[in-house]
């Protein structure tokens, strides 16, 4: 048999929901919460960013405070979830950059009602997701650098000047980059070039096979470098759901045969519906990269950009263990998870 290999646990930066439970949802508690965490344990994912994604104001308020209270109540979620996330609302209004977003939420950013997100979560926010074009976009991204949260580059149609700006103002990461934009796009002069040549634009990618072709995948890792790329799921609370049709708020999604989601009758994807043990190895595969080198993109590149502790990363001696035991896929084949702990409770496996 494969040999199996011992790591500190993989660190994921967007976790929209999982295992039928959205962090979007209404009525969101502790149990709802740890059962997501404890289902990522299945992919050896031991940390991660709660994703609240585009809706009001006080749906995304109540989410912050929602996934805050759990954080205070629970110390597996403290310590799993290591932050949140905000995918929008101040995104592309656009169809194909505004992705699956709910267009009638998408709106201009507002400093205040972000501070009022920042209050309800206690603190957490880590990263707000946001497209630069988009009119009071770039005294956002400074003021928000300014409390020490990262400001990233997404869902977005921006021209050039616009990405440049950005990152002069304080931008420092492309959410899953090549996806939420245009199917249609200037060869040359677009938003994918401008991000990759912005050399303090780190870039998280999915590379589950449906997001970003091979080619694409070497690409970027080649002009990132391996140091600036993170590999992210960007996965669904409807992941693993059988083949069908679903509403996702006012949104209808389609989940496929093969497990990928998109908005239905459409060839735009809407969040992904695999995990981190599948990027690994395809990424792995499609660029020849080590084992060691990739896990990498999912341990030590976002636990550097979020500034997690060193424990978060390395096996430090008293230190309670988050680490995750797996055997390598055969080529493109997810990895075997054995062993999924977190703060030393076995979340998954034995």
């Amino acid at each position: 048999p494969d040999p199996s290999y011992l790591c500190p646990g993989f660190i994921d930066l967007q976790i929209n929901g999982f295992a039928g439970i959205d962090y979007s949802s209404k009525g969101l508690g502790r149990p709802e919460i740890e059962n997501i965490i404890r289902a990522l344990g299945s992919s050896g994912t031991v940390r991660h960013l709660a994703t609240v994604i585009t809706g009001s104001r006080d749906r995304i308020t109540e989410s912050c405070a929602s996934i805050a209270r759990a954080r205070r109540e629970s110390p597996l979620a403290r310590t799993a979830i290591a932050g949140i996330h905000i995918e929008g609302p101040y995104i592309s209004p656009l169809d194909g950059p505004r992705g699956a977003h709910d267009k009638k939420h998408v709106r201009k950013p507002d400093y205040e009602e972000f501070k009022e997100w920042q209050e309800a979560a206690n603190g957490a926010i880590r990263i707000v997701t946001l497209a630069p074009e988009t009119e009071g976009a770039i005294d956002f991204i400074a003021k928000i650098t300014a409390d020490g949260v990262i400001a990233a580059i997404g869902h977005t149609a921006a021209p050039p000047e616009a990405i440049r700006a950005a990152v002069a103002a304080g931008a420092r990461l492309s959410t899953h980059l090549g996806n939420g934009s245009a199917a249609l796009i200037p060869r040359l002069k677009n938003y994918i070039w401008n991000q990759l040549a912005e050399d303090q634009l780190s870039a998280s990618i999915i590379a589950d096979g449906f997001h970003l072709p091979d080619d694409v995948l070497k690409v970027f890792a080649r002009t990132k470098g391996l140091e600036r790329l993170i590999l992210v799921s960007d996965v669904a609370f409807l992941a693993g759901s059988p083949p069908g049709t679903y509403n996702w708020g006012d949104i209808v999604v389609e989940v496929n045969p093969d497990g990928h989601l998109s908005l239905k009758g459409t060839e735009f994807l809407a969040g992904a519906g695999h995990l981190l043990d599948r990027c690994i190895s395809r990424f792995a595969d499609a660029t020849k990269t080590s084992l060691a080198q990739t896990i990498g993109l999912c341990t030590v590149n976002p636990a550097r950009l979020i500034r997690l502790p060193r424990e978060a990363t390395e096996f430090v001696p008293g230190a309670p263990a988050c680490l995750t035991k797996f055997r390598p896929g055969r080529g493109r084949e997810a990895l075997t998870v054995e062993t999924c702990v977190i703060s030393g409770e076995t979340v998954y496996g034995r």
